[in-house]
C-alpha cells in the first residue's frame, strides 16, 4: 500500500535541472509509462517527442521530453521558451514556441513534491498537482480519450490534472509523476 506523506520532499536529484517524466501509478497499466510531448500535450505510447531543431542546430539525443523542475516549462532553446500550464478542463499543456498564449482560466503553479511511503518498497519522491486557487482536489490523471489528430502515433493516454472543469471518465488516477534527472540542458530547439 502506498501512502503519500503531507510534507514537501527534497529530490535526490537536486543537482539536475532538467528531467524526463514517467507515471507512478502502481498496479495500473500506465505505471512506469514514459510521457512524451506532442501537439502541445503529454502522451504515453508514442515513440518519442515531437521536436524541431533548425538546420545547423542538432537536437541532443535524450530520453523522453525534457522539462524544468516543478513543471514550470519545457527545456528548450527557443527564445522565450515554452511554459507549461494546466488548461481549464485539466489538460497539461505547453505553449507554442514564440507565444505566451494560455487559454483563459488556465492554471500555472500548483505542482508540489511529495514522498510516497510503502510497507514494501523504499520511499519515493513524485510530483503531484493541487490548484493554488483551491478550485478542486487536484491530482494526476491519465485518460484514454486521445484526440483524433493523434491517430497513428501510438498515443494511448493523455496527461491531465484534476481541475474544477475536468469531467472525463475511465481515467487512471496516478499517485504522481516521477522526474528523472538528466545532464542535458535542453531536449530540443522547441517541442511541436
Amino acid at each position: 500500500m502506498y501512502l503519500p506523506s503531507l510534507f514537501l520532499a527534497y529530490s535526490t536529484l537536486a543537482s539536475a535541472t532538467t528531467y524526463f517524466l514517467t507515471v507512478f501509478a502502481p498496479d495500473t497499466e500506465v505505471d512506469g509509462a514514459l510521457l512524451n510531448a506532442a501537439a502541445q500535450g503529454f502522451y504515453t505510447g508514442i515513440s518519442g517527442p515531437e521536436t524541431y531543431c533548425p538546420k545547423g542546430i542538432s537536437c541532443p539525443e535524450v530520453q523522453g521530453s525534457l522539462v524544468y523542475d516543478g513543471l514550470t516549462g519545457m527545456a528548450v532553446e527557443v527564445p522565450g521558451g515554452q511554459a507549461i500550464y494546466v488548461a481549464p478542463e485539466g489538460q497539461i499543456e505547453y505553449t507554442q514556441a514564440h507565444s505566451a498564449y494560455e487559454p483563459a482560466g488556465s492554471l500555472t503553479g500548483g505542482w508540489f513534491n511529495k514522498t510516497v511511503l510503502s510497507d514494501c518498497d523504499p520511499a519515493r519522491d513524485v510530483l503531484d498537482f493541487l490548484p493554488v486557487d483551491g478550485s478542486s482536489t487536484g491530482g494526476i490523471k491519465l485518460c484514454p480519450q486521445v484526440e483524433e489528430y493523434m491517430a497513428g502515433t501510438g498515443a494511448s493516454y493523455r496527461l491531465y490534472a484534476g481541475t474544477a472543469a475536468f469531467n472525463l471518465s475511465g481515467c487512471v488516477d496516478a499517485v504522481g509523476l516521477t522526474l528523472h534527472g538528466v545532464a542535458a540542458d535542453y531536449g530540443c530547439w522547441q517541442y511541436a
